[in-house]
């Protein structure tokens, strides 16, 4: 198995990376939602009470997602405090999935991607890599994208402070997509990448 981290802020690209290379045949983890599973724990989510507010959730005891991000986003202090949470389960889970549950490596002829937009902030995550690549993209436009997909502009922005440059993110990687141009441009990179380090591999 040929496990690759895809990383890369709001808006740049990942996730269009990552279904690219679903389409292609493999198999796709996104730690996005792997956070949004582990919050519904209720450990998990007595942490994010006490931190951000009882308010956070609805007498049905489902969480405000939208609430929990304007309070946990609002500062650096705020987003850490998210994080020390919310990153301990997501990384037990995958290493649960990569290992099994057993402590013996999964081990399958197959390329499994793993979106974890924060990896710059938790190079932890690194360990679990045999590659990592970067989608990067001017601020402004990755700015432009998040509007369009219906975040106030107060809100990305608040969120592309919150994250670390591209530079940084380009420091621990392998492999750099740029996503400033279109569609086409994008799948001719991952396309040249998958020839190149998949079907040329035997892994």
């Amino acid at each position: 198995m040929y496990v690759v981290l895809v990383t890369g802020g709001l808006a740049s690209g990942k996730n269009t990376v990552g279904n690219l290379l679903a389409a292609r045949g493999a198999t796709v983890l996104d730690t996005d939602q792997i956070a949004k599973d582990a919050q519904e724990d209720e450990a998990v989510l007595a942490q994010l009470t006490e931190e951000f507010g009882e308010d956070i959730v609805n007498d049905s005891g489902i969480l405000n997602r939208k609430l929990l991000a304007m309070r946990a986003f609002a500062s650096k202090e705020d987003t850490d405090r998210l994080n020390a949470i919310c990153w301990p389960p997501v990384k037990e889970r995958l290493a649960s999935y990569l290992m099994q549950g057993n402590c013996q490596p999964l081990k399958t002829n197959e390329l499994l991607v793993i979106l974890i937009p924060l990896l710059a902030e938790a190079p932890d995550f690194i360990e679990f890599a045999d590659e990592v690549i970067a989608v990067v993209a001017e601020e402004s436009i990755r700015l432009e994208r998040a509007i369009g997909r219906g975040m106030s502009a107060q809100d990305a922005k608040n969120r592309l402070d919150m994250q670390a440059s591209d530079k940084d993110r380009i420091a621990i990687s392998d492999t750099v997509f740029d996503n400033n141009k279109d569609l086409e441009q994008l799948e001719a990179q991952v396309e040249a990448w998958y020839k190149d380090h998949i079907e040329s591999r035997m892994f």
